[in-house]
């Protein structure tokens, strides 16, 4: 369904309040901050799926199962960090807890539906006057653009470096995310591979302790698992995307 430009502003505004909301500032116990964080997350995603409901969107809807197979081996990009560990790093203690690891994760996979529902349903899906190829991209750069917020809480030079590196692997996880959607016209599927990324990049990794004694390994795992997935991706586009536009239209 296309939504009005005012609309897709209105939710646009609200994810920005919820994103940067500067809980950091508050000088909290992380799980508190965590606790605030996945209180707005709540509250936002239940407006998003109040206005579902009201314009009879179908939010559980899957194409085609077969479809969804056909992007298994994108999972690969969910296991990158761990990939580099075992490559040239280690495991140590974990400073997280067993209850700030339970929050993180239910924070994840609230951030994965809202982030979905926003880029995926409600951007994605009301670029229907452009081309399948041309509402990925657009999609994924606004994404990307979204991660800037991050920079909210930089308080040195390496964390303005790390949201530029979040901001670049974002749009790459856009375009993945928006094929995906394309394709199988399923935010479930979407959803389930945003909350996977962050899972075991994010969450699973810091609770393992993992650390990368050369950061040359961790980008190089990362170029290679990004150059891998670039060409499954054009294969799927030349041989099976690019015949079927049709199944884009609504």
């Amino acid at each position: 369904m296309k939504f009005r430009f005012s609309d897709l502003l209105i939710f646009a505004l609200l994810f920005i309040f919820v994103a940067a909301f500067p809980v950091d500032y508050f000088h909290i116990d992380p799980i508190y901050e965590y606790v605030i964080r996945i209180s707005l997350l709540a509250l936002i995603l239940i407006y998003y799926i109040y206005v579902c409901y009201i314009n009879h969107i179908n939010i559980f809807k899957f194409y085609n199962l077969k479809r969804m197979l056909l992007f298994a081996p994108f999972l690969l990009v969910c296991f990158s960090n761990l990939i580099a560990t075992g490559i040239d790093g280690s495991y140590g203690a974990t400073s997280i807890s067993n209850e700030l690891f339970a929050v993180m994760i239910i924070y994840h996979f609230l951030q994965a539906i809202s982030e979905e529902f926003l880029f995926r349903l409600f951007i994605q899906g009301s670029l229907i006057r452009v081309g399948s190829i041309k509402r990925i991209i657009y999609g994924a750069l606004i994404f990307a653009l979204f991660h800037l917020l991050n920079m909210v809480s930089i308080r040195t030079v390496d964390q303005l470096v790390n949201v530029l590196i979040q901001v670049a692997y974002s749009f790459g996880l856009g375009i993945l995310l928006g094929f995906v959607y394309e394709y199988t016209y399923s935010l479930p599927a979407c959803i389930f591979l945003h909350f996977a990324f962050n899972f075991f990049n994010t969450v699973l990794y810091r609770y393992l302790g993992c650390v990368i004694n050369n950061d040359a390994s961790y980008y190089l795992t990362a170029v290679v698992i990004a150059l891998v997935l670039a060409i499954y991706t054009f294969l799927i586009y030349w041989f099976v995307l690019r015949r079927n536009d049709r199944y884009f239209k609504e």
